[in-house]
């Protein structure tokens, strides 16, 4: 396997570990954030469903007239 190195800014970096999992690796971090492939307007809203909000750890309310639905 080839490995690469990445010079990225400290701050950048803390908030890209900030988003690692125990135990998981920068690699697998990258693959599981950057797995899905957007190429469309439609790939992007879709991704967009799937994640409104779990960076910050927001949920919708199940009341919510704007809810996003899958």
């Amino acid at each position: 396997m080839a490995f690469k190195t990445l010079t990225i800014k400290e701050s950048t970096y803390n908030r890209l570990a900030s988003f690692k999992a125990e135990g998981e690796s920068f690699s697998d971090l990258l693959d599981r954030e950057f797995e899905q492939k957007i190429l469309t307007t439609k790939d992007l809203l879709d991704w967009a469903r799937a994640n409104a909000g779990r960076k910050l750890g927001l949920r919708q309310r199940k009341d919510s007239p704007y809810r996003i639905k899958s």
